[in-house]
């Protein structure tokens, strides 16, 4: 019987976890910030939001069937626009973020 390598033994050590994991799962994110631009024919919309000291653009998906609210009441996604303060509730994807619910903190709507 042949004995392997200290150095292959290692490989296949650290390699046995990554071949048992399973498929990798949708992870919550919580994003806050402006809206920059909305794009009802695409279903997304570019957030601003503050990362440190650093402003990024994160762009964020949004099915028909996410809820968007506005002081209570259900809106959609036409009715936002550039300049209000929001609150998504996203999950990240193989596809990208994707947004379960948008909430208008402040602004217009």
């Amino acid at each position: 019987m042949k004995h392997l390598t200290p150095a292959a033994a290692l490989t296949a050590f650290l390699l046995l976890p990554a071949a048992a994991l399973p498929a990798q799962r949708e992870v919550p994110y919580t994003y806050q910030g402006t809206v920059h631009t909305v794009n009802v024919r695409t279903g997304s919309l570019d957030l601003l939001t503050g990362v440190g000291h650093a402003v990024r653009v994160v762009q964020i998906r949004v099915l028909p069937t996410a809820l968007i609210a506005s002081e209570g009441r259900s809106i959609s996604l036409g009715d936002l626009a550039p300049g209000a303060v929001v609150r998504a509730d996203c999950r990240l994807t193989d596809a990208g973020l994707l947004a379960d619910r948008i909430e208008v903190k402040r602004g217009d709507p």
